[in-house]
């Protein structure tokens, strides 16, 4: 027998399970086997006390969300994106209660965003614009209100910073090669992966022609990383930078994926978060993130001289724009310092010329 709604979480070696019935707060269940009877039984008792699910009534914008949620349209999306769409979109069910969706409008939209954050209202809007688009399309919306509402600008701010080379040298110094966070470190600088993408990237990932292609949970674009086959003319001054994350990984290789742990499970996103940041600060490192090797990676790729596609294949960035932030920055250091090239050619000094007398 299937157990609905049952979330498992392994953390620091231990497992969690809890009800989670969407919509409703979870419930921490006893940490025995899942076949064990006392789980059993605390698992029947929570569902039992759990309120039950009564469907919205027809042509409610409650009843709209319920359908999204149901859909292809839905589905469609990663795991991690449907969490925060059905966050939003619970909060959006919760609210209207018995709104009709025929007298749904902008300003509805627009005050339902103003009490939050911009960036937090930047979701809820995406949410509702995926609401409203699929209720135009299965005709329970005669038009989409929410195109008329203007997202509300964040801050600007750059994110999370590159690494700097000292940086990188003085976590490098600090962990040495055969250490987990060496190895973590170094796959994602060498691939310039997401943390989510680069827990799940293993050996199958690699073809015959020596490249690491996979697809990116966040955008479903691929990414080609050179893994194993020559370099490209604008990354061969990078060659130390590969063969040092391969000697890295080596401690961790013979999983289905390379960053597995010792019990060759996939590790978790969170986890190999945790593992940069808690290394970063011992090796003296403030504020840098995995995040951040992403866009150091981008960042060298830019001042090596590659292009905005070439930098865009090997970490698969979607926008060519955020990409052009990288290659607009090398070229304005590049105009006071010359290209890698010049700054590596060794100049010998033109002998004075002698006098004739």
């Amino acid at each position: 027998m299937t157990l609905e709604h049952i979330q498992t979480i392994r953390a620091g070696g231990k497992v969690y399970r809890y009800l989670r019935i969407p919509g409703q707060p979870r419930v921490k269940l006893p940490d025995l086997p899942i076949d064990h009877p006392e789980f059993l039984a605390a698992y029947a008792a929570a569902r039992a006390a759990a309120p039950k699910q009564i469907r919205a009534t027809t042509g409610t914008i409650a009843a709209l969300c319920e359908a999204y949620l149901r859909s292809d349209s839905y589905l469609a999306h990663s795991v991690s994106y449907r969490a925060t769409l059905r966050r939003h979109i619970e909060a959006i069910r919760e609210q209207a209660e018995d709104a009709l969706a025929s007298h749904l409008r902008a300003d509805d939209i627009a005050d339902d965003l103003a009490p939050l954050k911009p960036n937090v209202a930047g979701a809820r809007l995406k949410a509702w614009r995926a609401v409203c688009k699929f209720g135009v399309e299965k005709r329970l919306l005669k038009s989409d209100p929410s195109q008329a509402v203007i997202k509300p600008k964040a801050p600007k701010t750059d994110g999370h910073p590159p690494w700097s080379a000292a940086e990188i040298e003085r976590f490098r110094a600090r962990w040495l090669i055969g250490t987990v966070p060496r190895a973590c470190f170094e796959l994602l600088f060498w691939t310039g992966a997401r943390i989510s993408d680069a827990v799940k990237i293993g050996p199958g990932m690699v073809g015959r022609d020596g490249v690491l292609a996979f697809r990116q949970q966040k955008t479903g674009d691929e990414a080609f990383v050179p893994w194993a086959c020559p370099l490209p003319a604008y990354a061969e001054g990078m060659i130390e930078d590969r063969d040092t994350m391969h000697a890295a990984i080596a401690c961790l290789a013979g999983h289905m994926t390379f960053l597995s742990t010792h019990g060759g499970r996939t590790r978790s996103h969170k986890a190999l978060g945790t593992v940069i940041a808690d290394a970063s600060r011992s090796a003296q490192i403030i504020g840098r993130s995995a995040h951040g090797l992403r866009k150091s990676r981008a960042q060298q790729l830019a001042e090596a001289g590659a292009t905005t596609h070439q930098i865009a294949a090997w970490t698969g960035h979607q926008s060519l724009s955020e990409v052009q932030h990288y290659t607009e920055s090398a070229n304005r250091r590049a105009a006071v310092t010359g290209t890698e090239q010049d700054r590596n050619s060794v100049k010998r000094p033109v002998p004075p010329v002698k006098s004739l007398k």
